[in-house]
């Protein structure tokens, strides 16, 4: 952000920012992990600490469903990290040219992945699958099939050509089509349960964190998402913590006969939005990590599709 280029002047910016808050004066700043879309600081002041999260290129219009969503999780106790409005009781200010929403700042750490932080991450998957949508949350899931095509007509006029890559992509987008396309019982689904977006003190699970993605999906969406990110170690699936997530998952919500048939998919179709997302950097800007991570990604989907499952 070329907002932080001179640091004095941010410093004064964010006070200020700061100050329609009543929060005090802030003693630090330290940058934390963001995701694609949002860069994350954690501001320290001398009455607490909050987390400011700078939305790059984002309307507010884009914003507001993910507030909205929350302060109806906060009544439903789902654990998160939760929006603060400022004294005239807005979620939404500006920094420079970006849009931003302060947070509550969660002291905690991201997860190892072991069977007891497993089960927490089913047990609120399910808590939250579960809840009734509120009838003005009408948020559908754009990570999907059309957009994995969306990605695939940018091929052809890629900058950087990985031809492997892009030949497994459009086999294996052709392959989850039909799947996919079944219809299933659906719900409000987080869409991005990974290490990442959590936050533990030792196993004990205290936020789920980025609700940018949160929408009406399948429930098969969240269950193949959070699966590949609490069901592998070094990138195998773990058999072991698969039906412990499974297990602690159907003590709400028991899948029915065509979800668990379709679950195979799912699982692979959790790794390929992720994909999907790596490929796009790997496109337009030569990504290496992406490209390894991608690489990672595409050796878990081939490994399931060998696989049989009963669950």
């Amino acid at each position: 952000m070329e907002f932080f280029n001179d640091k004095t002047k941010a410093m004064h910016e964010i006070q200020l920012l700061m100050d329609r808050y009543n929060s005090g004066k802030i003693t630090n700043i330290i940058r934390t992990v963001g995701g694609y879309a949002n860069i994350n600081y954690k501001v320290s002041t001398n009455k607490r600490d909050y987390l400011l999260k700078i939305h790059l290129n984002k309307k507010i219009e884009d914003i507001i469903p993910e507030i909205k969503i929350l302060e109806y999780l906060k009544t439903k106790d789902i654990p998160s990290a939760y929006p603060i409005p400022d004294r005239e009781n807005k979620f939404i200010n500006a920094l420079g040219n970006d849009n931003i929403v302060i947070y509550e700042f969660i002291n905690g750490h991201h997860p190892e992945v072991n069977i007891e932080t497993t089960q927490q991450i089913a047990k609120v998957a399910a808590s939250l699958n579960l809840l009734e949508v509120p009838t003005s949350f009408t948020q559908k899931n754009w990570v999907d099939i059309d957009f994995c095509k969306t990605v695939i007509q940018k091929i052809p006029s890629a900058v950087y050509a990985q031809p492997d890559i892009f030949d497994y992509f459009i086999e294996q987008t052709n392959y989850l089509e039909e799947p996919l396309s079944v219809k299933l019982p659906r719900g409000l689904v987080h869409g991005d349960l990974f290490p990442d977006n959590t936050m533990f003190k030792g196993n004990k699970l205290l936020a789920i964190l980025d609700f940018e993605v949160i929408c009406i999906e399948n429930l098969l969406h969240e269950l193949g998402t959070a699966i590949q990110g609490f069901c592998y170690v070094d990138n195998k699936l773990s058999e072991e913590l698969l039906h412990t997530f499974l297990n602690e998952y159907q003590k709400y919500y028991k899948l029915n006969q065509i979800e668990k048939e379709l679950l195979p998919a799912y699982m692979q179709w959790g790794a390929h939005c992720m994909i999907a997302w790596h490929l796009i950097d790997v496109m337009e800007d030569n990504d290496t990590i992406k490209y390894k991570r991608a690489q990672a990604l595409i050796a878990r989907v081939k490994q399931l599709r060998k696989m049989s499952f009963s669950f």
